[in-house]
């Protein structure tokens, strides 16, 4: 099987070293995929991941790149050549968006930010209206940061899967300190709200084109 890394430009070239290196590379008029070929599917391990990851940086660090998801495999090169003569317009596409850019990550701690009532106590009305109003609150906390933030950025996007505030930005990759900046700006005019980025990584959050925007 095939394990897929990451969707490149036609004419990308490997570095000499490093786990990039070794990547196979299944190459149209346009894009190319790069991948890898195993015996069986990857573990989920910590280790295994966190290389996955540094596979792709070494890949995002010699021109545009689109992340493939972790674990994301094809059973044979036939297989992925169908698939990327399917998807070889939007790829294209995104990677002319992703091109120059890096992905940083935005953690919003509030303080201030209303309690939902435990599912443990109370009415079943109680605890629903209590999560609405924090799904809410965080709604309007995440269109408040957007718009500090778009100046600086390329596209915004809020992540799923947490009760806290995460969001994406794709930043110009010298831009990353002037978004820190306006950040901060934003932060320390609100009681109770602390915020932290991580990055600058590949482009994870924007291999698609958004389908809100």
């Amino acid at each position: 099987m095939l394990l897929l890394y990451a969707v490149v430009q036609a004419d990308w070239t490997p570095p000499p070293t490093g786990g990039a290196a070794g990547l196979s590379m299944l190459s149209g008029p346009s894009v190319a995929v790069l991948y890898d070929e195993r015996d069986e599917m990857p573990s989920t391990s910590r280790e295994e991941v966190l290389g996955f990851g540094k596979v792709v940086t070494e890949v995002a660090q010699r021109g545009p790149a689109l992340p493939v998801r972790f674990g994301t495999v094809v059973q044979t090169v036939e297989e992925l050549r169908g698939l990327l003569e399917e998807r070889a317009e939007d790829w294209d596409k995104r990677l002319s968006v992703v091109r120059g850019h890096v992905e940083l990550l935005v953690h919003v701690v509030d303080e201030a930010a209303p309690a939902k009532t435990p599912a443990s106590r109370g009415s079943g009305r109680d605890y629903l209206l209590s999560r609405a109003g924090a799904h809410r609150h965080i709604e309007e906390l995440f269109q408040d940061l957007s718009s500090a933030v778009a100046a600086h950025c390329r596209e915004v996007r809020r992540l799923p899967g947490s009760d806290e505030l995460r969001v994406a930005c794709l930043v110009p990759a010298g831009g990353v300190d002037d978004l820190r900046a306006a950040l901060d700006t934003w932060a320390e005019h609100r009681e109770g709200l602390r915020s932290r980025t991580t990055g600058p990584w590949p482009p994870f959050s924007f291999t698609e084109e958004d389908e809100l925007s």
